[in-house]
């Protein structure tokens, strides 16, 4: 996300962007797990950096996701006080709310009830957020890089980074994958291996670390019913469980935050879900498993301290954008900004907007949730012939994908920018239509085409008769 986001804004520029990303797509980690929450900061502490960046972001979303065809929908957040304990911290919650510039109230059990008729009938009072988003995380990525990527952005996928060059206290190249890159300054954007990157430039030592969340993913027949993002009250050690209805309409149960070692563990166990349930149920009891389609669980980068947005203290042109945990969506338009202002400190030409920069994409049409599919089809018929019934993605918009800047390479990043096999029966029907189109289009035969990275294959021999 982040990375991406500063693609984005220097593109704009003068400068000459390269956009290095070791797995072989983009939005791979943190970004594709994570609540779609685009938090107004009252839920943040007064005075961090982290308030500062995500007040200056909030207020522009509307205009922002408009620009990069993101959903956005500004619907609030409740923090429901299910006990005495919880309704007395109320008062005080809302206290430093206020301290942080966002706007925030503190409402009956009722009134709470009124806002989100779905929340417990035993909810005693709940502190209001109106002016909290959701968005769509993936697409936000995603439009980032497209829009960098049609500003003359190079975008290396699949290309880790092996090495970087110094001469003195200067980074001179990155060797990724199998290109070496000459570079007059390295933005370190690398979310939880962020401290390998500074250690691989022979900068400052810190130190990074897996904080991962478990979720649930509920269906839309369930998600479309809530009117507002529901969660606990927050204590000083978690923010806690949310039910989140997405940009689709679908529903997030989640996240837990639990802290890890292995930075490539993104396994789900019974115990953790059965919690993430329970919590969730108690908040919004008509929440059934009978919704269920999916548990996945992620990895959020955890470090001490958080929000590092510097230039290093060893290396003059490595600058860092690191330590961006659970905010990082609701922060990334400034962040990229105050990364964009660190590079012009150290002399690159990203002062002044080129003219004939692209400043917004064109929005892709989309079968679900049309107001007059008609005028699809008249555009074009594949928009009549559907592919994916769950999430009604038609052979139009996979080509459309396809022809991105930044297309898919696997059938991960086909669902990452249609959502074809994302929905009920994550793909269990329309996988091998999905698979076909796309082996199409990524000019490979059927058994080449990758499932998520190169080597997950779907597993499908050749034809040697």
């Amino acid at each position: 996300m982040i990375g991406c986001a500063v693609a984005w804004r220097l593109s704009g520029t003068a400068a000459r962007v390269t956009l290095i990303e070791a797995a072989h797509d983009l939005c791979e980690g943190a970004s594709k797990g994570n609540t779609g929450i685009a938090t107004s900061g009252g839920d943040c502490h007064p005075g961090t950096l982290e308030l500062e960046l995500v007040r200056r972001s909030s207020p522009g979303w509307e205009a922002l996701c408009a620009r990069l065809d993101t959903p956005f929908h500004r619907i609030g957040t409740l923090a429901v006080a299910l006990s005495e304990e919880d309704e007395q911290r109320l008062p005080e919650l809302l206290r430093d709310a206020q301290d942080t510039g966002a706007a925030a109230e503190v409402v009956t059990g009722d009134q709470a009830r009124a806002l989100e008729p779905l929340i417990s009938e035993g909810a005693r009072a709940a502190l209001h957020f109106p002016d909290d988003g959701i968005i769509d995380s993936i697409r936000l990525t995603i439009g980032y890089a497209e829009l960098a990527a049609r500003n003359g952005v190079e975008v290396l996928r699949g290309a880790p980074v092996r090495s970087l060059a110094r001469d003195g206290d200067r980074i001179v190249a990155v060797t990724a994958g199998d290109r070496r890159v000459a570079t007059r300054s390295v933005v370190n954007a690398a979310g939880v291996e962020a401290d390998t990157i500074s250690r691989l430039a022979g900068g400052e030592e810190f130190r990074t670390w897996p904080r991962q969340g478990q979720y649930w993913l509920f269906d839309r027949e369930l998600g479309g019913r809530f009117r507002k993002v529901v969660g606990g009250v927050p204590t000083p050690v978690t923010r806690g469980i949310y039910c989140v209805p997405t940009t689709n309409r679908s529903l997030l149960l989640g996240p837990t935050a639990v802290d890890r070692e292995d930075r490539t563990d993104r396994a789900v166990d019974a115990e953790t879900l059965d919690h993430v349930f329970d919590a969730a149920q108690r908040l919004v009891p008509s929440i059934g498993r009978e919704h269920a389609i999916k548990t996945f669980a992620s990895n959020r980068p955890a470090s001490d301290p958080t929000y590092r947005i510097a230039v290093d203290a060893a290396v003059a042109n490595l600058v860092h954008a690191a330590g961006i945990r659970s905010t990082g969506v609701s922060s990334s338009p400034a962040v990229a900004e105050m990364v964009r202002g660190l590079l012009e400190g150290l002399g690159l030409p990203v002062g002044d907007q080129r003219p004939d920069a692209v400043t917004e994409l064109e929005p892709l049409p989309r079968l679900l949730g049309h107001p007059s599919p008609e005028q699809l089809f008249a555009r074009d018929p594949r928009y009549g012939q559907v592919i994916c019934a769950c999430e009604q993605v038609t052979t139009a918009e996979i080509a459309a994908a396809h022809g991105m800047a930044v297309p898919p390479t696997s059938l991960e990043g086909v669902r990452k920018r249609t959502r074809a096999t994302g929905g009920r029966c994550q793909g269990a029907f329309c996988l091998s239509g999905v698979s076909f189109l796309h082996s199409l289009h990524a000019g490979r035969r059927p058994q080449g085409i990758a499932v998520s990275e190169p080597d997950a294959t779907l597993g499908v021999g050749a034809d040697d008769a």
